[in-house]
C-alpha cells in the first residue's frame, strides 16, 4: 500500500476517536435539555466524561475488530460496517450500565450516541473521501500503472476507466507488450523481457496483466519479478493457478480481476506491524542501555577496531547497513572499512574447509578462529544483534522477520526463497526459535515462508516470547 493510501488509512482512527467523543458529548447535552423531553436525573458532566473517555476507546477497538478500516470496504459496504461496528459499541455502552446499576441512563441518551456516532463518522469519512479525490484530480498521491499486454479491448476500457474516473487513484505510464501499436494512446515502453528494467526506470506501483491468454509460467514471472521489485500486481482473470496464496478476486473499472498478494502484511497488518516494531525498538534502546554502554567499553578495551560492525545486507526496500557488535578481531572483518580483500580471502579458505552445512544458498561457519574471545559470547548470547533495534527503529528492519543476508548470498536464492524479501528482515523469526543456527538455510527457508505466508501480531509476540527464551539456554548459535 502506497504512502499516500497508507496516510488516509492511519488518519481514520484518530478522526474516528473524535467523531464517536463528539457524539458522547453532543448526546449528553441533547438528552439534558429540557426542550425535547423532561431531564429527571442524569449525572454530572465530570463524571459522564469520564464514562465517555473510557467508553470511545472500547468503540475504536470494536472499529478495528469489526472491519470498517479495511480498504477494501467501499460505498454500502463501508456504510454497513460503520453502522454494525456503532451497534456492537452500543451493546457494550449498555452491557456496563447493566453491569453497573447506573441510574443515570435512559434509553433515549443510547440512541442518540449510536444515531449521532453513526452520523459523524460517515460524515467524516466522506469529507476525508472528498479531500483523497481531491488531492488525486491534481495528480497527487496517484499510484504509476504500467498495463501488461498487448492493446486489446480490456487494455482500452482500462484506460478509459482511468482517465474518466480520477478517484481510482492512478496513473497510466504506459504499456509493456512485444508488439507496438502505433495507434496506441499511451506509450509502448518496450518488450516484456525488459519487465523489470521498465518498471525499475518509471518506479511504477502497480502492474495489471491485461492479456487473458498469457500461459501459466510467464503469469508466475511476471508475479515474481513485480513481487521482487515491491510492485502490487494484479491480472485480469486466466486459467492460471499462480503459485500464491493469498489470492482475491477484485473489481477494477468495472472489469473482474484477481490481485496477487505476497504476504498478510497489507494495509493494516503493515501498520499494525510498523507501530509494534517502533514502540518495542524504542524501549529496548532505553531499556538496554546500561548493557549497551557494559558490551561497548568491553569490546573496546579487549580489541583494536570500532565497537559497532557494519556489513551490508538485502532487505525488503534493497540495500542497507545492518549493525551488530563487532564479534571479530578487525583484520578478518569483512568490508572496505575493515579487513578487505585479505578478509574476504580468509572467508573464502574456511568456506573451502567444509565447516558449513551442505545444500544451502548461505555459508555457516562453525568454531571460528575470527571471533574474539568477548565475541564468543556475545554470538551465543545474541548479544551482538542488540543495536540492530537502531535497524528497526530506522525502518529498514522488523523485530520478527526473515534473517538479512549478504548480496552474494541473496544471488544463490531459489525462486521460491527469494519470496523472504518480500517483507522487511527481523533480529529474530521462526527459524530463530527452532533451532536458530542448528538449521540449514533452506530449513530457515520454509519456515520462515511458513510465517510469511501466515503472518499475525500475535504471531509476532508468541515470537519475541519463544526467542528470549532461546536465547537464555543459548542453543544453536555460534
Amino acid at each position: 500500500m502506497k504512502k499516500f493510501d497508507q496516510f488516509f488509512s492511519v488518519i481514520l482512527i484518530p478522526a474516528d476517536f473524535i467523531m464517536i467523543f463528539a457524539a458522547f458529548i453532543v448526546a449528553y447535552f441533547a438528552r439534558s435539555s429540557s426542550l425535547i423531553l423532561p431531564v429527571i436525573y442524569i449525572w454530572p458532566f465530570e463524571q459522564y466524561l469520564k464514562l465517555a473517555l473510557i467508553m470511545t476507546p472500547l468503540w475504536i477497538l470494536v472499529f478495528i475488530i469489526s472491519g470498517p478500516y479495511s480498504v477494501k470496504r467501499k460505498g454500502l459496504a463501508e456504510i454497513g460496517q460503520i453502522i454494525t461496528s456503532a451497534s456492537l459499541g452500543a451493546m457494550i455502552l449498555v452491557l456496563w450500565v447493566f453491569l453497573n446499576r447506573s441510574d443515570f441512563f435512559s434509553r433515549l441518551i443510547v440512541f442518540y450516541i449510536w444515531i449521532l456516532a453513526i452520523i459523524f463518522v460517515l460524515a467524516e469519512r466522506t469529507i476525508l473521501h472528498l479531500v483523497k479525490t481531491s488531492l488525486l484530480l491534481f495528480n497527487i498521491g496517484k499510484r504509476k500503472l504500467i498495463l501488461l499486454g498487448e492493446i486489446n479491448p480490456t487494455t482500452l476500457r482500462i484506460i478509459q476507466q482511468v482517465k474518466n474516473k480520477p478517484s481510482l487513484g492512478y496513473r497510466i505510464i504506459g504499456y509493456i507488450s512485444d508488439k507496438n501499436n502505433p495507434k496506441s494512446v499511451i506509450e509502448n515502453l518496450g518488450p516484456t523481457a525488459e519487465l523489470e528494467k521498465i518498471i525499475k526506470k518509471y518506479k511504477a506501483d502497480e502492474v495489471i496483466v491485461t492479456d487473458n491468454k498469457v500461459d501459466d509460467e510467464m503469469l508466475f514471472n511476471y508475479l515474481r519479478t513485480c513481487q521482487e521489485n515491491g510492485v502490487g500486481f494484479k491480472s485480469v482473470p486466466t486459467y492460471a493457478q499462480a503459485g500464491v496464496k493469498t489470492l482475491e478476486y477484485d473489481n477494477f473499472a468495472g472489469l473482474p480481476i484477481i490481485e496477487f498478494r505476497g504476504t498478510a502484511l497489507d494495509g493494516w497488518g503493515w501498520i499494525a506491524k510498523r507501530l509494534c516494531d517502533a514502540i518495542i525498538s524504542i524501549f529496548a534502546i532505553i531499556i538496554l542501555s546500561p548493557v549497551y554502554l557494559v558490551i561497548s567499553v568491553i569490546i573496546k578495551t579487549t580489541s583494536k577496531g570500532p565497537i559497532v560492525y557494519r556489513n551490508i545486507r538485502i532487505g525488503d526496500k534493497g540495500e542497507f547497513e545492518t549493525l551488530k557488535f563487532r564479534t571479530m578481531y578487525i583484520e578478518y572483518c569483512t568490508g572496505k572499512l575493515y579487513g578487505g580483500t585479505r578478509a574476504e580471502k580468509f572467508e573464502d579458505t574456511l568456506i573451502q574447509k567444509q565447516n558449513l552445512k551442505k545444500g544451502s544458498a548461505v555459508y555457516k561457519i562453525y568454531n571460528d578462529p575470527r571471533v574474539t574471545p568477548i565475541g564468543n559470547f556475545l554470538r551465543r548470547t545474541s548479544l551482538d544483534e542488540l543495536p540492530q533495534f537502531f535497524n528497526v527503529l530506522a525502518g529498514n528492519m522488523s523485530v520478527v522477520g526473515p534473517r538479512p543476508h549478504q548480496p552474494k548470498e541473496v544471488k544463490n536464492y531459489t525462486p521460491e526463497q527469494r519470496k523472504l524479501l518480500l517483507i522487511k528482515p527481523g533480529i529474530t523469526g521462526v527459524a530463530q526459535i527452532s533451532g536458530r543456527s542448528d538449521l540449514t538455510f533452506d530449513e530457515e527457508a520454509i519456515l520462515d515462508i511458513f510465517y510469511l505466508e501466515n503472518w499475525t501480531i500475535w504471531l509476532d509476540f508468541y515470537i519475541i516470547l519463544r526467542t528470549i527464551r532461546a536465547v537464555l539456554f543459548g542453543k544453536g548459535s555460534y
